[in-house]
């Protein structure tokens, strides 16, 4: 892949005729696959203008066969972002989610046409790859920059990138030690910088009556816009709306008594620009939620308690969360608690995810399910959470982490001392047991932390991740 440039304001056409492009912000959007066309022009025209910037040469691009350029378009992990002008294409960056990690992407291939330089195009296209990755829960983005280019680090350390210290030769080698020894004889070199992001959090609306911890505060559907609207305020990325209890003794309803609950809250949040779950188990409910704004499906059971989910899942415009618990029912979850070590989460969870339309599970996350049949052995939610890293990278797919609350901290708490036994009830006693568990949870690797009580957990993330 080439590094990623941004030629910048000093930069010249190299003696090619420019087009008049109408000054003004860029628009900078996502092709879709059958765009191909488009981007293999605009890379050729990036090659041909800069033959010494990027690691793949003009040669090798015009090699490439139609099916290569369109089937690296269609995949999942990938996105194509060019940046137009009164319609004119004029920039193009590529971001890549690591095949590996799904905490880790990278950004390619970034140019900028000479009629467009100097006008922010290229804080744009890095803007809109911030916003694609942070969408999928990645933590780190990647990319080098080629040795001498100050225009392109200026706008990277503008952006928070950071320089690692690797060093590599644009075309081959992989850097290190070799590499660097010989610098001087092997021709230009890139730099790598990386961005790093804090976990997205996700704030808990419940708009039930019988939820273990905030039942009935937000029944009334104007009373969970506003809860809603308040944590977005205090820093949720996400805001996860669920109109039927989980616990144990929580009573089931139907769908359409939780579609009445849901759906006003989910459409009001949703037109106010944010980025909205609906926590569900029901096939029925999340087709008509996301069909009323909702962007992700959290469903504890992973498909377990309503088989219809999975098909309901082919097309939708959602990721979808697929969350572990072993049962079919509630009464059967909680009726068989014990330990289930991670490894054995990685595999059931894999087992669901490949149950999913293909679609579905190439955008999937997934969620231990701590307290789900768990409840009765803090030490193993603990681990859960300590290996959080290693279930991500397990099943390849980004993890979401819900300790908020949850009874197991109540028992770690408790089993703390007979003084704390008293307090192991007390909420704000559980938030602070909470934040140590999503503290421990982004050290373990998590990348999404469900939380009743945003403000504190974004100001511990504020201090944590500058450590």
């Amino acid at each position: 892949m080439a590094p990623a440039r941004d030629p910048g304001e000093g930069d010249r056409a190299g003696g090619a005729a420019v087009a008049a492009v109408p000054a003004g912000p860029a628009r900078v959007r996502q092709l879709s696959p059958q765009d191909w066309p488009l981007w293999r022009d605009l890379r050729l025209r990036a090659l041909a203008d800069a033959p010494d910037a990027f690691g793949e040469t003009l040669a090798q691009a015009q090699a490439r066969s139609d099916e290569g350029w369109s089937g690296f378009a269609a995949r999942p992990d990938v996105a194509q972002l060019v940046a137009e002008r009164a319609g004119a294409p004029v920039g193009m960056a590529l971001a890549v989610i690591d095949a590996e990690d799904p905490a880790r992407a990278n950004l390619y291939a970034m140019w900028v046409a000479p009629e467009a330089r100097g006008q922010g195009t290229g804080g744009a296209l890095v803007d809109a790859a911030l916003a694609w990755v942070r969408a999928r829960a990645v933590l780190e983005l990647s990319l080098r920059v080629t040795e001498g280019n100050a225009a392109a680090r200026g706008l990277y350390l503008a952006r928070g990138f950071r320089e690692t210290g690797e060093r590599a030769l644009l075309r081959g080698g992989g850097g290190g030690a070799a590499d660097a020894a010989d610098a001087d004889a092997a021709g230009p070199h890139s730099c790598t910088m990386t961005l790093r992001r804090p976990p997205l959090v996700m704030g808990v609306v419940n708009v039930t009556p019988d939820s273990f911890s905030d039942g009935g505060r937000f029944l009334d559907p104007a009373a969970a816009i506003d809860h809603g609207l308040l944590l977005a305020a205090a820093g949720a990325d996400l805001l996860d709306v669920g109109g039927e209890a989980t616990n144990p003794r929580a009573a089931p309803i139907d769908a359409r008594e939780e579609l009445r609950r849901v759906l006003p809250v989910i459409e009001a949040l949703a037109a106010a620009g944010l980025t909205v779950s609906v926590d569900t188990t029901k096939a029925e409910v999340a087709r008509a939620a996301v069909a009323a704004g909702a962007r992700l499906v959290n469903d504890v059971s992973g498909g377990l308690f309503d088989p219809a989910m999975p098909a309901a899942l082919a097309g939708l415009d959602a990721t979808y969360i697929a969350g572990h618990l072993r049962g079919a029912t509630l009464a059967d979850v909680f009726a068989a608690e014990g330990t289930v070590a991670w490894a054995d989460v990685a595999r059931e969870l894999a087992q669901r995810l490949e149950a999913l339309p293909a679609d579905a599970r190439a955008r999937a996350w997934i969620d231990p399910g701590l307290g789900f049949g768990k409840g009765a052995d803090p030490e193993g939610n603990l681990d859960l959470l300590r290996h959080a890293g290693d279930l991500r990278r397990a099943v390849r797919r980004p993890v979401v982490v819900g300790p908020s609350r949850k009874r197991f901290l109540r028992r770690v708490v408790a089993a703390a001392g007979a003084a704390a036994t008293a307090a192991a009830a007390d909420t704000a006693t559980l938030d602070a047991a909470t934040l140590g568990a999503c503290l421990g949870a982004v050290r373990g690797g998590a990348q999404v932390l469900r939380v009743h009580n945003v403000a504190l957990l974004r100001a511990a993330l504020a201090v944590y991740t500058r450590l």
